[in-house]
């Protein structure tokens, strides 16, 4: 830049562009003059730059050697391995470990006697006999003979069987429209007692009974079952018992048949 006041096209010396411009004079064979260093190449700053940048390259050098080791201790894990299959496989196949496996054969024994002397003499013996052993196997006897069965266990006693016999008296005691009342007196004629008892017969005309008294009642159909109840269940051999309903009817009132005690059939009388 010229400096203010000068006219276009006027010649400068070396010295004010020196001066105007701020170089520094150098020669051709001389040294070079010192370089000034910046700013930002020095302080706290530039420093804190260089601590950066070396701890960046600690920590890529630290990763670099944990690969480095992983690496390794795989090929060294693999290698170890291959080893140990490939020892397996020929001490497996290998003659010598056949031989050793195979079972020795059983030698045998042989019996030496002692030689005899007799008066200083010498009496040769004979030549050793030898003794093979031979192994046998003893059937037990539990394996040779089949066990025999137990015996079966003797039926239980049967109890005695009671005939029942009995003579039985139906009449009918009162009658009104459609409804009537009856009374049923069953004798035991056997030899046994009935504990419990139970009376029966059977319908023919589609009479119901509706009540009963001296006895519980059920009925299926045309047939009539009377059971024995609490202060009655016991009818010895010649006793009585007096039986009472009430029933109902629809087209008359016939006398029913087919009486039984204890399910055998009784006479009627």
């Amino acid at each position: 830049m010229a400096r203010a006041g000068r006219r276009r096209g006027e010649d400068i010396s070396v010295d004010e562009l020196l001066r105007e411009t701020g170089a520094t004079p150098r020669s051709l064979g001389g040294s070079a003059p010192p370089v000034r260093a910046r700013e930002d190449e020095i302080g706290d700053g530039y420093r804190e730059r260089l601590e950066q940048r070396a701890r960046e390259a600690a920590a890529a050098q630290q990763r670099a050697g944990r690969r480095v080791r992983w690496v390794s201790a795989v090929c060294g894990a693999v290698v170890v391995i291959g080893s140990l299959v490939i020892i397996a496989v020929t001490s497996e196949s290998s003659p010598g470990r056949q031989a050793a496996l195979a079972p020795a054969p059983l030698d045998p024994a042989t019996t030496t006697p002692r030689q005899a002397t007799t008066s200083g003499t010498t009496t040769p013996s004979p030549s050793p006999i030898p003794t093979v052993l031979r192994q046998t196997e003893t059937p037990t006897p539990a394996s040779t003979s089949a066990s025999a069965p137990p015996p079966p266990p003797p039926p239980p006693p049967s109890k005695p069987v009671v005939t029942a016999s009995c003579a039985v008296h139906y009449a009918v005691t009162d009658t009104w429209p459609n409804g009537f009342t009856a009374a049923v007196a069953v004798t035991n004629t056997g030899t046994g007692t009935l504990t419990p008892w139970t009376a029966g017969w059977t319908f023919s005309a589609g009479q119901r009974v509706t009540h009963s008294w001296n006895g519980d009642f059920s009925q299926s159909g045309a047939r009539v079952t009377m059971k024995a109840v609490s202060y009655n269940l016991t009818l010895a051999p010649g006793a009585k018992v007096d039986i009472g309903f009430n029933g109902a009817f629809d087209r008359g009132n016939p006398a029913p048949g087919a009486f039984t005690l204890n399910g055998v059939s009784c006479d009627v009388r």
